[in-house]
């Protein structure tokens, strides 16, 4: 998505990178001024005008709350013709002595106020159903979608969750459905169009095998999802290396999921305890001229065998063990030793 691929970009260590992406930014602010005093917040947006800085074209001046109500309105019904995504609007108070007496709250300012507008909804074709496997054999449908605009980015997948929302939903592979962005942010199926079927739409089933490693999948009395119980099943093993490697778990600086995938291809690891197997000429072989690199992983998994016991307690990934529950069992048990003998 173009958003992330920004954000992505502000943190990108390699600068010649940044350089080809096409980024921009809106000046809404004029933090201080030695040489001018501005009266009011618009006053201080013209001069940035002037001086050539992008500001945001949106911008009204009004003087009742029936013209504010009024200019909400319009800009909710022209938002798909901006040339970037909003959720909403801002309503501020524009004289600045104003806002010095207003003051602000513990983080939000007493003087402004946000308005949002309801999710933009899209229709769509879903074009197929495909299977994820999680890291506890969770098998999550994923639906495939003719790419659409939603909100600023193009959409062409998302998760359907389980099987109850598409029996709820009465999801068939052909289906014309509308989508939204739930908080603008994560995209969700909300309608199917039921009208628009022609008959060839094809009903969805739940496979009873796991679409990786073709083990059975269960599904437990009073639980939605459906599980892989197969021991070794690669995607279960891969999502549980990148769960162990996780900031919230160990921690393994490095260890992202493209050097994951690509150390389980060269069959360098298994599984969670290879890790620590690593040479410094196993992780070299994975890049051109990779010894900065492979010398950084290493001595990032050294660190990591002198974590906290709630880390490793959450990185091994049992269910419904986070990392307060991880925390509890480490404070109760003190050793890993201890946790393995209880019952």
């Amino acid at each position: 998505m173009q958003e992330m691929q920004q954000l992505g970009s502000l943190r990108q260590l390699d600068s010649s990178i940044t350089a080809k992406r096409p980024l921009d930014i809106y000046i809404f602010n004029v933090q201080k001024s030695k040489s001018i005093e501005f009266v009011s917040h618009y006053e201080s947006l013209l001069y940035l005008e002037k001086l050539g800085f992008n500001v945001n074209p949106v911008k009204v001046l009004v003087n009742s709350i029936p013209e504010v109500i009024k200019e909400i309105e319009k800009i909710g019904e022209n938002r798909e013709e901006l040339s970037f995504g909003i959720d909403g609007a801002v309503i501020k108070v524009d004289n600045l002595k104003q806002r010095e007496i207003l003051g602000t709250n513990y983080k939000t300012p007493k003087w402004a106020i946000a308005y949002k507008y309801p999710p933009e909804k899209k229709e769509t074709k879903l074009k197929d159903i495909i299977f994820q496997v999680g890291r506890t054999g969770v098998i999550t449908p994923m639906a495939i979608l003719d790419p659409v605009k939603v909100a600023g980015s193009t959409i062409s997948k998302t998760t359907l969750h389980n099987e109850d929302f598409i029996l709820e939903k009465d999801l068939k592979i052909g289906d014309f459905v509308v989508i939204q962005k739930a908080g603008d942010v994560i995209p969700e199926v909300v309608e199917v169009k039921k009208e628009k079927r022609t008959g060839e739409e094809t009903p969805f089933q739940m496979p009873n095998i796991c679409p990786v490693c073709g083990a059975l999948a269960v599904r437990e009395e009073g639980e939605a999802a459906t599980r892989c119980i197969g021991i070794e099943c690669p995607a279960k093993q891969y999502r549980n290396i990148i769960h162990f490697a996780s900031r919230e778990a160990m921690d393994i600086k490095g260890l992202g999921d493209s050097i994951i995938e690509e150390l389980l291809n060269r069959n360098l690891i298994k599984n969670i305890a290879d890790i620590y197997e690593l040479t410094l000429e196993d992780v070299a072989s994975l890049k051109k001229n990779g010894k900065k690199f492979a010398s950084n992983l290493i001595e990032s998994i050294n660190d990591s065998k002198n974590n906290d016991l709630y880390r490793v307690i959450t990185g091994l990934g049992i269910r419904n063990i986070g990392v307060k529950a991880a925390k509890s069992l480490a404070k109760n048990y003190k050793t890993i030793d201890n946790l393995m003998r209880s019952k």
